[in-house]
């Protein structure tokens, strides 16, 4: 698979780390161009489970993860409202603009089944404007129990760059890390991977296309 140019995409602003973050330090390292860029400004107000997200927080907590992973985020985007992403040509073609300006090659964006609305819209969005790449990889940023599970066959070593991921992760604060278990969880999820491929640790994908 060849790689020069990457776009993660994600919905909110920690997605990409949580279903990313030790595969985009490793092609950072590698000396790939990454890029990320998030589609809602991930305000949350979700009082019967006691969340709170702010943007401001998400945005300042996000630009740290970008800076110690060496990732350029993409920051002038029109950010949609958060639980109000939907399809549509105005904003794919924003993302279609973005990857032809960076000459994207590998896009990695949300798994297409989830049970959260954004990350099935931002799915849709990447899916149709990255037609043209070479490499579309989908990512799992939860742990949602699904109709159609979540079974990666694409996997990333990131051994060397789990720490990078947890130190990624521990950028967010407050509410980001969903009951104080969505980041262990995620973390724990790169060690079974990384078991069933005789490594440390792995970030897992399903292949939607690899051009090799």
């Amino acid at each position: 698979m060849e790689i020069k140019n990457v776009l993660v995409i994600g919905a909110h602003f920690d997605d990409a780390e949580l279903g990313c973050g030790g595969t985009m330090a490793k092609l950072v390292a590698e000396g790939k161009k990454v890029y990320k860029l998030t589609l809602t400004n991930n305000v949350t107000n979700f009082s019967q489970m006691n969340i709170k997200v702010g943007f401001e927080d998400s945005l300042s907590d996000s630009a740290r993860a970008c800076n110690l992973l060496g990732v350029k985020e993409i920051t002038d985007f029109d950010f949609v409202e958060c639980n109000h992403l939907e399809y549509s040509t105005e904003i794919m073609q924003k993302i279609e603009r973005i990857i032809f300006e960076k000459n994207i090659d590998t896009v990695f964006v949300h798994y297409d089944v989830d049970a959260n609305q954004d990350h099935v819209a931002a799915s849709k969005l990447s899916l149709t404007a990255a037609r043209h790449c070479r490499n579309i990889l989908f990512y799992q940023s939860n742990g949602y129990v699904l109709e159609k599970p979540f079974y990666p066959t694409v996997f990333f070593d990131i051994s060397d760059y789990y720490d990078k991921k947890k130190e990624s992760l521990d950028c967010y604060t407050g509410d980001h890390n969903r009951f104080d278990r969505l980041f262990d969880v995620s973390l724990k999820k790169t060690e079974i991977w990384g078991y069933g491929n005789k490594t440390k640790y792995a970030e897992g994908f399903i292949p939607v296309k690899i051009c090799l």
